[in-house]
């Protein structure tokens, strides 16, 4: 498995829920467990109330979160309301334990880091301007701050905290830059404009790269019936709405059934999905069939041939083989699917004896 520093924002959402657990130990030693708690002025009369909350807030994030995978608008929800929630934790955490001089003071860089990375430059510079006021307020609330002690570790720490925050800031955006270039770079090269599914190029590469490690997998290949009808009857742009929406459909429906669906050129598409057995294959073509049957703008049928890794180690036959079905299935009438096994499978219609005798 390949290492990476690059992290979208839920990976990096999920290093941060992570994170919050590790502070809520480390909270605990320096409140609860000696040497920490008799070496540090704590109050722990109030700090139970923060740690409950706490927990719960970091629960129901997990488990927002992971719903949250596929929706985006919630996932921004979600990483507003982490840095919302930290700069709250962190600040009621340091008034109980010994201010301006709390020992969990550094964890205010990261709440500078995490704010820069959803809200950028603005976000460097409002969390920086935000924390900074919160600490002088704390400062002249808890403490003489006249007393040299005081004053000159109130603005130390802001004056370092600016330096850098400033420009881990400025580290942070470049490398956040770059990683977008890189995604953008990465779907130019391995996605299709139109359907949004891989392009042929993924197809190839992923396909080959299962036969290489010897995964046990099946093959889709199938191309939409009559296309052509589809473009002189209603339109160019009328086709392409189809291959967007039944790219969709295509992406949605090989991801609930753990696979990866492909657009292999033109009205060409192609699944690579997990060994199934035959019932749930046909389960997966009835379930397709009728999505496209309702398909906006206008219905499609579609036609597939199969091959599975058990038939070859070479990708070109694999192909061939799944390509050669296609034609039958096209042969026998279109709007069904030649197995593996030489049987024409028609979705809504039972397998008869003789469609199988005639394509062998």
């Amino acid at each position: 498995m390949k290492f990476s520093l690059y992290l979208n924002d839920y990976e990096t959402e999920k290093l941060f829920s992570t994170l919050r657990w590790l502070f809520v130990l480390i909270a605990t030693l320096i409140f609860y467990i000696p040497p920490f708690s008799e070496n540090i002025s704590t109050n722990k009369t109030v700090f139970p109330y923060l740690l409950v909350s706490g927990i719960i807030y970091m629960l129901v994030t997990q488990i927002a979160l992971i719903r949250a995978r596929e929706d985006k608008h919630s996932l921004q929800f979600i990483l507003k309301a982490g840095i919302v929630f930290d700069f709250l934790a962190l600040i009621w955490l340091m008034v109980l334990s010994q201010g301006i001089h709390s020992p969990l003071y550094p964890i205010s860089i990261l709440f500078v880091m995490h704010a820069t990375i959803y809200w950028r430059t603005k976000g460097a510079l409002v969390s920086l301007s935000v924390f900074s006021v919160a600490y002088a307020v704390m400062g002249f609330m808890t403490v003489d701050i006249l007393q040299f002690q005081h004053y000159f570790t109130l603005t130390s720490n802001l004056f370092f905290l600016w330096i850098i925050g400033l420009f881990g800031a400025l580290i942070m955006l470049r490398e956040r830059a770059q990683y977008v270039q890189k995604e953008a770079y990465h779907n130019l090269a391995h996605k299709d404009y139109l359907s949004g599914l891989f392009n042929h190029r993924s197809f190839q590469e992923r396909f080959r790269s299962k036969l290489e490690e010897k995964e046990s997998f099946l093959l889709l290949l199938g191309d939409i019936d009559d296309f052509k009808k589809v473009n002189d009857e209603y339109g160019h742009l009328t086709g392409d709405d189809v291959i967007r929406k039944t790219g969709e459909v295509f992406r949605l429906h090989a991801e609930a059934y753990n696979g990866q669906a492909f657009r292999y050129g033109g009205e060409e598409f192609v699944f690579i999905l997990p060994h199934m057995e035959e019932r749930n294959i046909q389960r997966f073509l009835q379930e397709l069939y009728g999505q496209l049957k309702d398909l906006d703008p206008i219905a499609i049928s579609m036609s597939f041939g199969q091959s599975q890794s058990t038939e070859s180690l070479e990708p070109e036959r694999l192909i061939a083989l799944a390509d050669e079905r296609l034609y039958q299935a096209k042969k026998a009438g279109k709007k069904r699917i030649c197995l593996a096994n030489g049987a024409l499978f028609m979705p809504g219609h039972p397998t008869s004896y003789k469609e199988k005798e005639a394509i062998r």
